[in-house]
């Protein structure tokens, strides 16, 4: 059976990494998820083996402003993160995601405080995964943290995500889905066009379509955000054949696409990463496939 509460803690983490993935944060957003990452929805593994429980942040008060382009009509966001998610196409009668009987839930669950049906403060910390996914999920925690000790700017991070992906510049390891399945290792693939059908059934599309390829590990990872935000719409709409048939269509993005080239990325993402604050996202985007891929009983093979 579907638990609301589940969803909504992978809904807020795939949301945060898309958008991390996709743009590196401002001073604002960078502050504002360190200050939000001891709320991380997701549970850690800490080295001693235990559960890692949520506490106060030691990075103070969060200033972060309003973001104005959430992936869906669901409500503004106030994480002050990056745009960086799928808006809808208009192309299919899939209305916008409100899930919750009273409090929509803010648009493409753009920040760990903002996503989903409940904020950082009240959801509850989903302790699924693997001991190897979780663990992956407390280094992530940790590097965030340490990103915040050794004082690392944005403009550092801005850097290191340029280098990383190609933003400006030649890639260290190419975001896209399509290089690492495709034949030729070449963008606008296939697989390209796979992943702009998939988006496209549940009336979404890629920001800049035609222009930038639809397959980004970011827009992927805030696609499956999306997903499970309508799949909590129709729950709590008590539509529950809807819910699995978007559960469905979930399950076979995560095994058709994200699982069969993203943790080879990351993985080399881990390694090539300079700052702390990436590798703590690299890391975190690790856990919470394996968290998702769990949940759904998908095989999660790590390189």
């Amino acid at each position: 059976m579907l638990d609301a509460a589940t969803l909504d803690s992978l809904a807020a983490a795939f949301a945060a990494l898309g958008r991390l993935h996709r743009e590196a944060p401002d001073e604002t957003a960078l502050r504002g998820f360190r200050d939000l990452i001891e709320d991380w929805p997701l549970a850690a593994l800490e080295p001693e083996g235990k559960d890692s429980a949520a506490g106060p942040s030691n990075a103070g008060p969060s200033n972060a402003g309003p973001s104005n382009a959430g992936p869906s009509n669901a409500g503004p966001s106030n994480a002050g993160l990056p745009s960086a998610g799928l808006p809808n196409s208009g192309s299919s009668s899939a209305g916008p995601s409100n899930p919750g009987p009273s409090n929509p839930a803010p648009a493409g669950a753009a920040a760990v405080g903002e996503a989903g049906t409940a904020d950082a403060s009240t959801r509850t910390r989903w302790h699924g995964g693997t001991d190897a996914g979780r663990a992956a999920t407390g280094a992530g925690m940790e590097q965030i943290r340490e990103s915040a000790r050794a004082g690392e700017t944005p403009e550092e991070i801005r850097r290191d995500h340029d280098l990383l992906y190609g933003d400006t510049a030649a890639a260290r390891v190419a975001p896209y889905e399509s290089v690492h399945r495709g034949v030729d290792g070449l963008v606008f693939g296939e697989a390209t066009l796979e992943v702009r059908a998939a988006y496209q059934a549940l009336s979404l599309q890629a920001p800049k379509l035609n222009q930038e390829p639809d397959d980004h590990i970011g827009l992927e990872f805030d696609f499956m955000a999306q997903l499970t935000l309508q799949v909590i719409d129709a729950l709590y709409g008590d539509d529950a054949a809807r819910a699995e048939k978007l559960m469905t269509h979930g399950t076979d993005f995560l095994r058709d696409h994200l699982l069969a080239w993203a943790p080879q990325m990351l993985d080399l993402a881990t390694q090539h990463a300079q700052t702390h604050f990436m590798k703590g996202v690299v890391l975190l985007s690790i856990g919470a496939l394996d968290s998702y891929a769990e949940l759904l009983d998908l095989p999660f093979e790590r390189p």
